[in-house]
């Protein structure tokens, strides 16, 4: 409060605007994590579109938030910040109304691309504004902002899909948006505006690239590895990549730089972070589906057993940021890792006995785990590089978060189709069930319209053990998927170790300058 009273009335408008708007947009991607269930049910949704709904809000920001900050500085703060607020509400909108999967993905992408724009306003913004001694305060009251917002919000979902329609959580953003959008205008504060050019050509290959690869990890999850089209999206999106490798390599203002990959800190910074972000991401969604789908809890009950895993994010980071700050050692994000790992599996055994004590026991160690990666992590990509060079490392450490969230769940969705399928292949055969009932074996857990239709058409002993066959293939494909997060966590600590095994002692940081 003393804090708040140092600065002028214009600049706490400012740092609230700042603070709030970042909060809702960055909140609004993980909202719908416990309300995936109804919302599969409710649209009878496969789960290809259930994946695309998550990824859909996190694919824009991968592609773009090397580009927002760039794009704020050539069009100016005040018109990015209007520009992201109005498509956000447009965005909620849509995804309120929307009638079908086709639609909600679609206001997901936009809402995407609304909090991509709006991902360095907030920083931006309290730098320009506030004054360097309150500085950093401003910027540890915004993050905690965007963490409280972040975590809180699934539950709001979760309340409305149990007590009314999980549609009126997209109602809540779009009045959130337009509220912000109005004072967004009656805000003055400085445009921000310089001459640095775009990379367009950067841009636009990055963005076609990634989208790309996820499409054909996706179609590989859908239908198979042997399917073509999946083939093709991938080589062109690989194809894409390089030239966008190539012309960062060349253009004199690139859109990331890629010399930073030659730095350890940098790599291991980014890998960590976005093994992080692939693990993280991964186990909300599935968890999310089977405490639902497969053990029959309501949204706000599923999430008050994730709710071990929430502690963590909430209460560590500035204790961790303080123990960084004291004595930076790489220890610390190769332990988190570690332990991440060792949560994850015992996630799974406790998720392969539909043990709930010992599933809570082990996302409250989860929980912890992030927070010793992601918070050391930055801080030693930022400590690599000189101050000049903070944009250009923020944008990268973020764009590589966000790539491992989304390649995470495009790859966990290939491998549990993979293993899901192998489950009720036998169950298949046995029940004799032709190629449209096969099809309708994923919209049994969700208990949708064609599952049901399914289970009608078969006699009662038949479609008892068919529903137990289809919970227990969800299962294993979890157990599958968390086991396989696990092993890739692991080995990213090797990886990490690998490519620090040159640094001063041993595993500390750099120290300010450049690699």
């Amino acid at each position: 409060m003393r804090r708040s009273r140092a600065i002028d009335p214009r600049q706490r408008m400012t740092m609230a605007l700042a603070c709030v708007t970042s909060s809702v947009l960055f909140s609004s991607a993980p909202s719908i994590t416990l309300a995936l269930p109804t919302i599969q049910r409710d649209l009878d949704a496969t789960a290809a579109t259930l994946r695309w709904i998550v990824i859909a809000a996190q694919l824009p920001l991968c592609c773009l938030a090397a580009a927002a900050g760039r794009l704020s500085d050539l069009l100016g703060y005040r018109t990015v910040l209007r520009s992201a607020l109005l498509c956000f509400a447009v965005a909620s909108a849509v995804c309120a109304l929307g009638p079908t999967g086709g639609w909600l993905i679609a206001g997901r992408v936009l809402q995407g691309v609304a909090a991509a724009l709006a991902a360095p306003l907030g920083i931006a913004l309290l730098a320009r504004e506030i004054p360097v001694r309150m500085r950093g305060w401003a910027l540890g009251t915004l993050a905690l902002s965007i963490t409280v917002t972040s975590t809180a919000a699934p539950y709001l979902v979760a309340v409305l899909t149990d007590y009314a329609d999980w549609r009126w959580g997209f109602g809540v953003y779009t009045a959130a948006g337009l509220v912000l959008l109005v004072l967004a205008r009656r805000e003055s504060y400085g445009t921000g505006r310089t001459a640095v050019p775009m990379d367009w050509k950067g841009l636009l290959t990055l963005t076609g690239g990634l989208t790309l690869v996820v499409v054909s990890l996706e179609r590989v999850a859908a239908w198979g590895h042997r399917d073509l089209t999946a083939l093709l999206l991938l080589l062109t999106g690989a194809a894409l990549l390089l030239v966008f490798v190539l012309v960062e390599r060349t253009t004199a203002d690139p859109l990331i730089d890629l010399g930073m990959c030659r730095r350890p800190n940098v790599v291991a910074a980014a890998g960590g972070l976005a093994l992080a972000q692939w693990a993280s991401l991964v186990l909300s969604i599935y968890l999310s589906l089977y405490l639902q789908q497969v053990l029959g809890y309501s949204a706000l009950q599923a999430g008050l057993v994730a709710l071990p895993g929430a502690l963590g994010p909430l209460l560590l980071p500035r204790l961790v940021g303080r123990l960084h700050d004291y004595a930076p050692n790489w220890w610390t994000v190769v332990g988190g890792a570690l332990l991440g790992a060792v949560s994850l599996m015992l996630i799974a055994l406790a998720v392969d006995r539909g043990d709930v004590v010992t599933l809570m026991l082990a996302l409250l160690a989860f929980g912890c785990a992030a927070p010793l990666v992601y918070t050391p992590a930055s801080g030693f990509a930022m400590s690599a590089v000189p101050t000049a060079a903070y944009g250009l490392i923020g944008g990268f450490t973020t764009t590589a978060r966000q790539l491992g969230g989304v390649l995470g769940l495009a790859v966990s969705g290939m491998l549990f189709a993979q293993v899901q399928a192998g489950a009720l292949a036998h169950l298949t055969r046995t029940e004799r069930l032709g190629t449209v009932q096969r099809h309708d074996l994923d919209s049994l857990v969700s208990d949708g319209e064609r599952g049901r239709r399914l289970l009608d058409s078969l006699p009662r002993p038949s479609a008892q053990a068919v529903l137990d066959s289809a919970n227990g293939a969800y299962t294993a494909g979890f157990t599958a998927v968390l086991l396989a997060t696990a092993g890739l966590l692991a080995l990213g600590c090797v990886s990490m170790l690998v490519a620090l095994r040159h640094r001063m002692s041993g595993l500390t940081g750099e120290t300010g300058r450049p690699g």
